[in-house]
C-alpha cells in the first residue's frame, strides 16, 4: 500500500492567517486558538500544532484583530512583525513533469540493494505506471494518465549523481527540512527516502565482566584510552580490541556511529582481522577481547547492550533496533541532490518499504523493518518502573495517566520523530508510516485503538517537555487521521495521542536538529 502522494484539500478555517518565519522555514497556516507566552498553538488541517511567536512574521487581515481581540494575552510584540495583506499564494505544481537522474551508490552492497529494489517494483508493484527495467539497474517509469516520467541511469561518478544510495545516521546534527508531519508524509517534496536497515553489535569476551558498555566508553577504547575493564565497572583484565579492516563496509561505520560523535580518531595498534566471522570466532578464545560487527553475525553468547549518554542501556534485539530506540543502527536512504519534478521516484523508494521487497533485503543481510510487537514482559518493566521513579510534581501526574494509558496497550515498533524533523529523519518517519499503514490492514488489527505517545525533553522543565511531547503526538495522530482515512475506516480503528514528556523514555536518541523541542511518538495499539 503506497501512501498518498498528497493530502485531502484543507477545509476553510476562520480567521486564517499564516506564520511564516523570514528564512521561510516555517510556513504554517491556520487559525490562531491559544498562545503561552512563547508559543502559538494554531489549528492547521492536520490537527493543532505549536509554533514559536518571536520567529514568525503574522500574515493575514485577520492578524490585527487576533491581537485586539484574544482572550489569551497575544499582542503584536510577541511576533516578529505583523503584515496585513496575505502572501500571495504559491503557484501549483504542475501536473506533467519528468525526472532523468543518475543514481550513484556509497558501497557496492547498496547498489545490490538498489537493484533488488528496483527489480522487483518492476516485477510486483500494483500501480498505474509502466515500467522499464534492464539487468544492469537502469529504470524508467512513465505514467500516461498525469504524462509524468521518470529515469534512472547510473552515474559515472559520484559527483554527477543525482541520487545517492547511502548509510545515514539518525543522530548528530542536521539541517531541518520538514516543520510539520504533513511535510514528509505527503511525499511531495522529499530529500530522503528510506531503503533498508543495518545494526552493528557490541561482543564481548566473557570474562570482561560486563553486560552494557556505552557509546563513550567504546569510544575510549579504540581510541586506546581505556585500556582495562576495570576502568569501566569490569574485571581486571586488559582490553584487546579487534577490528575489521579500514577500508571495510563494517569499520567505516564504527567510525560514524561510535568514533565521530566522541571526536576521536581509532588507535593506530588495534589488532585487524580479516573478516566477521573470523573476529566472533576470536572472541570465544582471547581474553578480554571487543568488537563491533553486523549484527547478523554476532554470537548472541557474546552480545552487551549498548548505552547512549543518559545511561539507558539498550539490547539489540529485533525490536528496539526497528523502533530505533537501539543506538548502533544505519538507516540505507536514497537522498536526492535536488527534489524530483514528479512523485514517479517517490512511488520507487516507497516500494522499499513494502513487504515484497523487505523479505528480499533480509536475504541480503539487511534488517526487516516492518513493525513488530513488543515483548509484553519489556513493557510491564518500563510501565512497572514508574511505581518507584523518582519524579517532580508535573512527571508524577503525567506517569499516573501513562500506567493507566497505557497498562492495557501494546507497543508497535514503529517509532516516529515529532515535531521539526530534518531530512533523513523524515525519510525514517515516512517509511515507518507506509509500514504502519499495511500492519494496521491486517484483519487482527480491526477494532483497535491507535495509540500516539510522545515522549521528549525540554531545557524549560518538566511541564513544557510534556507539552510538546503531547502536541507532537497530536499532531502526528491527524496526519495520520489524513493519510489513513481509509484503513480507519474499514477496520473499526479508533486514534488517540498522549504525552509523557520526560517520563520514562525508553531510549537516548537526540533529534539532529539544533534548537528544536526533539521529541519520538511511539505507537501502541490496545
Amino acid at each position: 500500500m503506497f501512501l498518498f502522494c498528497v493530502l485531502a484539500p484543507a477545509p476553510v478555517l476562520a480567521q486564517t492567517v499564516e506564520l511564516r518565519s523570514t528564512d521561510d522555514f516555517i510556513s504554517v497556516e491556520g487559525q490562531i486558538v491559544g498562545f503561552n507566552g512563547s508559543l502559538l498553538r494554531v489549528r492547521t488541517s492536520v490537527g493543532v500544532i505549536s509554533v514559536p511567536a518571536s520567529e514568525v512574521v503574522c500574515y493575514g487581515v485577520e492578524c490585527n484583530k487576533l491581537v485586539s481581540s484574544n482572550t489569551f494575552g497575544l499582542t503584536e510584540s510577541a511576533f516578529q512583525g505583523i503584515v496585513s495583506e496575505p502572501l500571495p499564494a504559491a503557484a501549483p505544481l504542475p501536473i506533467a513533469g519528468t525526472d532523468a537522474l543518475q543514481i550513484g551508490f556509497d558501497s557496492p552492497i547498496l547498489g545490490t540493494l538498489y537493484r533488488t529494489l528496483a527489480g522487483a517494483y518492476a516485477v510486483a508493484s500494483q500501480t498505474s505506471n509502466a515500467v522499464e527495467y534492464t539487468p544492469s539497474g537502469e529504470i524508467s517509469i512513465q505514467n500516461s494518465q498525469t504524462d509524468q516520467s521518470a529515469i534512472l541511469l547510473l552515474a559515472g561518478s559520484m559527483e554527477s549523481a543525482g541520487v545517492t544510495v547511502q548509510a545515514v545516521s539518525l543522530n548528530g546534527a542536521a539541517p531541518g527540512e520538514y516543520s510539520m508531519p504533513s511535510d514528509w508524509a505527503t511525499g511531495a517534496q522529499l530529500t530522503h527516502q528510506m531503503l533498508g536497515l543495518k545494526a552493528f553489535s557490541v561482543i564481548v569476551a566473557p570474562n570482561a565482566g560486563i553486560s552494557e558498555i556505552t557509546l563513550n566508553d567504546l569510544a575510549g577504547i579504540y581510541a586506546g584510552e581505556i585500556t582495562n575493564w576495570s576502568q569501566i565497572g569490569g574485571a581486571d583484565v586488559n582490553i584487546l580490541p579487534l577490528q575489521m579492516p579500514n577500508d571495510s563496509a563494517v569499520n567505516k561505520e564504527v567510525v560514524r556511529l561510535v568514533m565521530e560523535p566522541s571526536g576521536k580518531q581509532i588507535a593506530g595498534n588495534i589488532l585487524t582481522m580479516a573478516d566477521e566471522a573470523g573476529i566472533s570466532a576470536a572472541i570465544s578464545q582471547f581474553p578480554g577481547s571487543v568488537s563491533i560487527v553486523g549484527t547478523a553475525n554476532a554470537d548472541d553468547a557474546f552480545v552487551v547492550d549498548v548505552a547512549g549518554p543518559c545511561g539507558i542501556a539498550v539490547a539489540p534485539t529485533p525490536f528496539n533496533i526497528v523502533a530505533g530506540d537501539y543506538p548502533l543502527v544505519r538507516p540505507i536512504m536514497a537522498r536526492y541532490a535536488a527534489r524530483p519534478k514528479t512523485g514517479l521516484l517517490t512511488d520507487l523508494f516507497d516500494f522499499a518499504s513494502e513487504d515484497v521487497a523487505q523479505r528480499l533485503f533480509v536475504s541480503e543481510g539487511f534488517i526487516d523493518f516492518n513493525a513488530v510487537q513488543q515483548d509484553p514482559a519489556e513493557k510491564n518493566a518500563r510501565l512497572s518502573g514508574l511505581l518507584a521513579a523518582s519524579l517532580d510534581d508535573a512527571q508524577r501526574e503525567a506517569a499516573a495517566e501513562m500506567f493507566q494509558v497505557l497498562f492495557s496497550a501494546n507497543r508497535l515498533s514503529t517509532t516516529f520523530t515529532g515535531g521539526v524533523a530534518s531530512g533523513p529523519e523524515g525519510g525514517w518517519n515516512r517509511a515507518v508510516l507506509i509500514d504502519l499503514l499495511d500492519t494496521l490492514a491486517a484483519p487482527s488489527n480491526a477494532g483497535r485503538e491507535i495509540i500516539f505517545v510522545g515522549f521528549g525533553e525540554s531545557t524549560a522543565g518538566s511541564a513544557a517537555a510534556i507539552a510538546a511531547s503531547a502536541a507532537a503526538a497530536a499532531a502526528l495522530r491527524a496526519t495520520f487521521q489524513e493519510v489513513a482515512a481509509d484503513v480507519i475506516a474499514s477496520g473499526g480503528n479508533t486514534v488517540s495521542s498522549y504525552g509523557f514528556g520526560n517520563v520514562a523514555p525508553s531510549t537516548c536518541i537526540d533529534g539532529q536538529v539544533a534548537g528544536s523541542e526533539y521529541t519520538r511518538v511511539e505507537v501502541w495499539i490496545r
